[in-house]
C-alpha cells in the first residue's frame, strides 16, 4: 500500500491540537467497499472547539475532508492527500428536546438516530434505519429512502467552516434537492435539530421492520458495497436504466454489478478502487449509449488514483 512520503513533514506544519494527528492512516478496512489507500494525515479532534481552532490555524494550501461511516464513498487506491477528519464521541451525543424534537451530533449513525426515536416514541425516522451513513453525511446529501428525505424532518443544522466559525442555518436555507444541498464542500456539519411527531412504539417498530425486510429482500446488504451507486433520474430509477442497458452482472476486475440489485456495485473480494470506478464509468457509458440518459454518481469518489481514474 502506498505511503505518503511527506506525511510526517505535514504533521510538523500543523497546529498541535488536543486530539490525535496520525500520519499514513489506513482507510480500506473501515470503508464499506474495503478498498482504498491511506489518509496522508488523520485527525481525531477532541471536541468541536478543538476542531475549530485547528481549522483556524490550518494553512490555506492544505486540503481537508471529513469521513463519516464511509458507506457512500469510494476511496481511490492511492489514498487521500491532506487532512482527513474523523468525528468521534464528542460529536455523537443525542437527546430529546422540547417534546418530539431530537438534537443529534453529526457523527451519530442514521440507524442509531432511528432507534433512539423508536425508544422515545418519536415518529418520522423509520426510514433512517435503512440508511447506512451518519447524520452529517445524510444532511449534506439529503439522504432518503421510502419516499422520505432528510429535509422533511430537519429544522436546523450547526455548521463549522474553514475559518473556524460555528454557526446555525435553518433547513429552509440549505436549498435541498434530490441527494444534494448547498452546504459547501469544506463546511463541516456539527449537530442537527430534527422535528419528529408523537407516535407509538409498536407502530414505529412495525414500520421499521417492514422497511428492513423490504431492503433485505431486494438489496445485497451482506456484500462489500457502498450502497446505491447512481442517482435516480426524473423519468426512471437508476436500476431500471442499468437493467435495460444489459449491465446486470457486468464486471471489471474484482468488481461487479450485483445480480440482486443492479444499482449496487460489489467488491467480490479482490477488487481495487480502480476496478470499481472503472465499472461505474462503463455503466454510465453503456446506459447513455442505449437510453440517451447519463447517470450521475451517488457514491462520492475521493482521493488520488491512477491516471486513468482522474
Amino acid at each position: 500500500m502506498k505511503l505518503w512520503p511527506n506525511a510526517e513533514l505535514l504533521v510538523d506544519k500543523l497546529h498541535k491540537p488536543n486530539g490525535r494527528l496520525i500520519p499514513n492512516y489506513p482507510l480500506a478496512s473501515s470503508s464499506w467497499f474495503r478498498v482504498g489507500g491511506m489518509a496522508e494525515v488523520m485527525f481525531f479532534p477532541e471536541d468541536v472547539h478543538d476542531l475549530a481552532i485547528f481549522l483556524q490555524k490550518l494553512p490555506k494550501d492544505i486540503s481537508y475532508c471529513v469521513l463519516g461511516n464511509k458507506s457512500n464513498i469510494l476511496i481511490r487506491d492511492y489514498g487521500i492527500p491532506g487532512i482527513v477528519i474523523s468525528l468521534g464521541k464528542a460529536f455523537a451525543t443525542i437527546e430529546v428536546v422540547d417534546g418530539n424534537k431530537i438534537l443529534s451530533g453529526c457523527s451519530v449513525l442514521d440507524k442509531k438516530l432511528s432507534s433512539f426515536a423508536l425508544q422515545n416514541n418519536i415518529g418520522g425516522f423509520s426510514f433512517y434505519n435503512s440508511i447506512p451513513g451518519s447524520v452529517g453525511g445524510a444532511i449534506k446529501m439529503n439522504a432518503g429512502a421510502f419516499d422520505k428525505e432528510t429535509k422533511d424532518f430537519l429544522i436546523e443544522v450547526t455548521l463549522l467552516d474553514r475559518s473556524g466559525i460555528i454557526y446555525k442555518v435553518k433547513s429552509s436555507l440549505l436549498d435541498f434537492k434530490y441527494r444534494s444541498s448547498n452546504i459547501p464542500k469544506e463546511t463541516i456539519c456539527v449537530s442537527a435539530l430534527y422535528q419528529g411527531y408523537c407516535s407509538q412504539y409498536d407502530k414505529i417498530y412495525d414500520e421499521m421492520l417492514s422497511m428492513k425486510n423490504l431492503r433485505n429482500s431486494s438489496q445485497p446488504l451482506r456484500e462489500k458495497t457502498g450502497g446505491s451507486t447512481f442517482k435516480n433520474t426524473e423519468s426512471k430509477k437508476a436500476w431500471e436504466l442499468i437493467e435495460l442497458s444489459g449491465c446486470r452482472g457486468l464486471s471489471v476486475g474484482g468488481a461487479s454489478v450485483s445480480k440482486k440489485h443492479c444499482n449496487f456495485i460489489i467488491n467480490n473480494g479482490n477488487a481495487t478502487a480502480c476496478d470499481i470506478e472503472s465499472l461505474g464509468k462503463l455503466i454510465i457509458s453503456k446506459v447513455e449509449s442505449v437510453t440517451g440518459i447519463k447517470l450521475e454518481w451517488e457514491i462520492k469518489c475521493i482521493g488520488v488514483g491512477s491516471k486513468t481514474e482522474t
